[in-house]
């Protein structure tokens, strides 16, 4: 889905054009198959697998344009879906947590840095802070997000209880 260019004998991937369209009920079980590759659990807030009932509750809570966390679906420039992104307004500060699932084939190619900035804009547009939680481990989006403009403020460090 990426076109390619020439400059003399370099060859490269131009990163396709995106589009960003609220989420509707449809695009559920795209969202769960997204959110539920192991690849992304892997390195989410919950690692766990997510259960497909859970998700379609909490998808449905997310459609109505009132609702603080709004879902985007990304589209290629030919209307097909290609991931999902997450802005979700917190209540009691001006901070707006940005979160970005690619299909496993739009992954590494500049797409998610030039959604990023999409949603980053929107969230400045509504005065708010664009901000994201990336886990440390996460070398992939760290890279993105810094790509993208964002800046490493602090760590999150995960405890667990010994057995």
């Amino acid at each position: 889905m990426m076109s390619k260019t020439t400059c003399g004998a370099i060859e490269w991937e131009i990163p396709l054009e995106t589009n960003l369209r609220r989420a509707t009920m449809e695009d559920a079980e795209a969202v769960y198959n997204w959110r539920n590759d192991p690849k992304v659990r892997a390195v989410s807030r919950s690692v766990g697998e997510i259960d497909y009932a859970a998700h379609a509750s909490w998808f449905a809570e997310r459609i109505p344009l009132t609702h603080p966390e709004t879902v985007w679906i990304i589209e290629a420039d030919d209307g097909v879906g290609i991931g999902s992104a997450r802005i979700n307004c917190y209540e009691d500060d001006d901070r707006a947590e940005i979160s970005v699932v690619l299909g496993e084939e739009h992954r590494s190619r500049g797409v998610g840095r030039q959604v990023i900035k999409q949603l980053a804009d929107k969230v400045r547009a509504m005065g708010r802070v664009p901000t994201a939680f990336v886990r440390p481990d996460n070398r992939r989006s760290l890279n993105t997000f810094t790509a993208a403009g964002f800046t490493y403020v602090l760590p999150v460090i995960e405890l667990h209880v010994r057995d």
